[in-house]
């Protein structure tokens, strides 16, 4: 059996699967917590997944988080952005996100061969982010503040191999008319929630065309049981296609939305559905981290 047949045998079988025991997606209780501040018992729950999301609105000094983001904003309709593609079951495909720094992320590195010139770009950016004219970087602010809230403590993550350190953060612009105007749904990682490990994110917004921001759904797989009699339906998380994710919104149902302002921060486990809000005009710019939990004795990864 070549690998063509080999895909279409485990596609006729996910499809038997689903069509026998899927539907009925298993949905928690889980809420958006709003907190003034990073501490530990919040990001306890949220690694518990006790809570949907960490919404701690001017994490950022408002007025600093607005100008930044106008900045920000300017060099990337001037053409400064590039696409920040995503991983999907085709291959890197382009999205509504674009990113502005020294460096690309991770995943298109990756999947170019290109990772030494990453390094390097990361190593300049956290330089440049540091000069003494300028106010601290939110995202310096975010380390600092994870270190001191989580009691195992938290820092950059380095790549095992090199021992370089990874990127600690990237500006993501969207413009508008976003291709996906209700925003598109997906996950960053696409595996059972966990108490004892997970991939979670920190979104914090400089610049908003409107208040809504994110959706994100209470979908509570704790088993690959749950990923295997759903798999046809949950692999629209990893693709761009309109009959995927009209199929998606029926079943996930309601979603949970939150609105920002700028300086807001909202963390949340990335395993879990969830869709930036599209728009029609004007910009978007956030910048966001990704956050490795290993369990409570373990330092947060950035």
């Amino acid at each position: 059996m070549n690998r063509k047949e080999s895909i279409e045998t485990a596609q006729r079988f996910f499809g038997w699967l689903e069509r026998r025991y899927g539907g009925n997606l298993p949905l928690d209780a889980a809420k958006v917590l709003l907190s003034d501040r990073l501490c530990y018992a919040d990001l306890k729950k949220l690694a518990a997944h006790e809570i949907l999301a960490l919404h701690i609105p001017n994490f950022y000094d408002r007025k600093s988080a607005a100008q930044l983001g106008a900045e920000m904003a300017k060099k990337a309709e001037k053409g400064g952005a590039i696409n920040w593609k995503i991983s999907t079951s085709k291959g890197l495909e382009s999205s509504d996100v674009s990113t502005l720094g020294a460096h690309e992320p991770y995943n298109i590195a990756s999947a170019t061969g290109e990772q030494e010139k990453y390094f390097q770009g990361v190593a300049k950016e956290l330089r440049d982010r540091r000069e003494p004219t300028q106010p601290l970087w939110p995202v310096d602010k975010l380390r600092l503040e994870l270190d001191e809230a989580w009691n195992a403590g938290a820092g950059i993550s380095r790549d095992e191999s090199t021992g370089c350190v990874m990127g600690a953060g990237l500006a993501r612009i969207m413009i508008g008319p976003t291709r996906w105007k209700k925003g598109h749904i997906h996950v960053d990682e696409m595996a059972p929630l966990k108490t004892s490990s997970g991939l979670f994110s920190a979104n914090i917004y400089l610049q908003m065309p409107q208040p809504e921001a994110l959706d994100i759904w209470p979908l509570n797989i704790r088993s690959r049981w749950d990923w295997y009699r759903n798999a046809v339906l949950l692999s629209g998380l990893a693709c761009q296609d309109a009959e995927s994710q009209a199929r998606l919104r029926h079943a996930l149902g309601p979603s949970q939305r939150i609105e920002v302002e700028p300086g807001d921060m909202v963390l949340l486990c990335v395993q879990r559905p969830h869709a930036a809000v599209g728009f029609s005009t004007g910009t978007r710019v956030s910048l966001q981290s990704f956050i490795q939990f290993n369990g409570l004795e373990k330092r947060l990864l950035i």
